[in-house]
């Protein structure tokens, strides 16, 4: 229960400023009702006390407002008290515009049940319930007084002529109508509204608990990225040195050798740098994942695109691969890890070259987006079957058309999607099958 109230004081110090726009709305109504009533329907409303009641309802409302901005660091522990205050003044006012504007012969009567309706969802249940009977209670007595004429009855020239507030039937059935009205609208706001209360404050309970509990294993991944970081470390170097090894006895200068033994060392080493390139996948995803920041400076694409050029190149030697760059000088500089960006541009391109065959094309496009760059980096390979698109940034997975033909581990556009994720961009993929590839991705100009 002290955590239902906490959050209705929560939100009521939010609404506070709310409740006093909306009670400056509620005197425009009133004016406007007045200026109309008696401007274009004809109808005779005493003046002098509708606008002492506007008047006394604009000052305590501006007192209010200057009590709730000087009080704003610590509204939220009186916020029910004000709340409740400023509601019993409304039913006060608003039951005085009642009685000078016809009493029980004023239709109007029953937009009491707006203030009931709002204050009951804000209140707690028990104010709630006070502010329901004190309507209920004064409107009767302005009914009954005026009926047995103890005090003198106000009606709206023009409108009605009857007398129906000394008619006791009519007295008697509109405020039956009225107070069962406010009362049944009371309890049903109250009932829905702590039960929605009661919803949220159960949602906030399990949002913390998964915020906490997502926060563990977001620690344990990068933990286990550390631990898997460390071990692919140790087998890259043994596996870098028996790589060399091997290529000395290939190039003779170990002494000759049979084809056959020759043959079969050539195949033992392409097996060893496809485990080596997979291990190098691992290293490269394990350290950028267990990385807490990024090493953020300013930096010029074109340099990054010409680094990520000339080291992936290689993958299309000999092919007549058709290779063009389009990235103007005006492109901005970007706030983003060097290293990082620069992986993106070779994967990406490496992938260009290695699916692109005899005499295709590839190319990157570099232009200015909202508040960032867009980049292009596309080909005229293999492509993606559309059932792999889906999939094509998972981890570990490679697409049916090259997951035979071709060696990879399925981890280079994981970690692509995840680096530009992290700077706060977004990549995409068009792709049709034996037609090429273009992956697309946009970095914001400023983390």
């Amino acid at each position: 229960m002290n955590s239902l109230l906490s959050l209705r004081s929560e939100e009521l110090a939010d609404r506070l400023k709310w409740l006093i726009h909306l009670r400056w709305t509620t005197i425009a109504f009133i004016i406007i009702a007045y200026l109309t009533a008696t401007l274009v329907f004809d109808l005779i409303i005493e003046p002098i006390p509708l606008f002492i009641i506007i008047i006394v309802i604009a000052a305590y409302n501006a007192l209010f407002y200057l009590y709730v901005k000087l009080k704003s660091d610590n509204i939220k522990e009186m916020a029910g008290d004000v709340a409740f205050i400023q509601s019993i003044l409304d039913i006060a006012a608003l039951a005085l515009f009642i009685y000078f504007t016809g009493g029980l012969e004023n239709p109007f009567i029953f937009y009491f049940i707006f203030h009931t309706i709002i204050t009951s969802i804000l209140l707690p249940k028990e104010r709630g319930v006070i502010q329901a009977f004190l309507i209920c209670i004064l409107i009767g007595l302005i009914g009954l007084l005026e009926y047995k004429g103890l005090i003198a009855h106000h009606p709206i020239g023009g409108f009605i002529t009857g007398g129906l507030y000394k008619n006791l039937t009519y007295v008697f059935v509109v405020y039956f109508t009225f107070a069962s009205t406010i009362l049944i609208s009371t309890f049903i706001t109250i009932s829905i509204s702590e039960r929605l209360s009661r919803k949220e404050l159960e949602l906030k309970r399990v949002s913390r608990e998964l915020e906490g509990a997502n926060l563990k294993l977001i620690e344990k991944d990068r933990l286990k990225s550390e631990y898997v970081m460390m071990v692919a470390h140790d087998i890259k170097s043994p596996i870098s040195s028996i790589v060399s090894m091997i290529d000395v006895v290939l190039e003779g200068f170990a002494g000759s050798m049979d084809d056959k033994i020759k043959d079969l060392l050539s195949r033992i080493r392409q097996k060893i740098v496809a485990v080596h390139n997979y291990v190098s996948d691992l290293l490269n995803i394990s350290r950028i994942r267990s990385s807490k920041v990024l090493n953020l400076e300013r930096l010029r694409i074109r340099g990054l695109i010409d680094e990520a050029m000339d080291f992936s190149s290689a993958k299309g030697e000999g092919k007549g691969i058709e290779v063009k760059i389009d990235c103007p000088d005006d492109i901005p500089l970007v706030t983003a890890d060097r290293e990082q960006i620069r992986y993106v541009f070779i994967n990406l391109l490496e992938n260009a070259f290695k699916y692109t065959a005899q005499g295709g094309r590839v190319w990157v496009k570099v232009k200015s987006a909202d508040d960032g760059i867009e980049a292009e980096v596309g080909d005229t390979g293999i492509g993606i079957p559309q059932e792999d698109m889906p999939k094509i940034f998972t981890e570990f997975f490679r697409g049916g058309n090259v997951k035979d033909s071709t060696k990879g581990t399925g981890l280079g556009l994981a970690l692509v999607k995840y680096i530009i994720e992290r700077h706060n961009g977004k990549i995409w993929v068009t792709s049709e099958a034996g037609k090429g590839s273009v992956f697309m991705f946009v970095l914001p100009i400023e983390q």
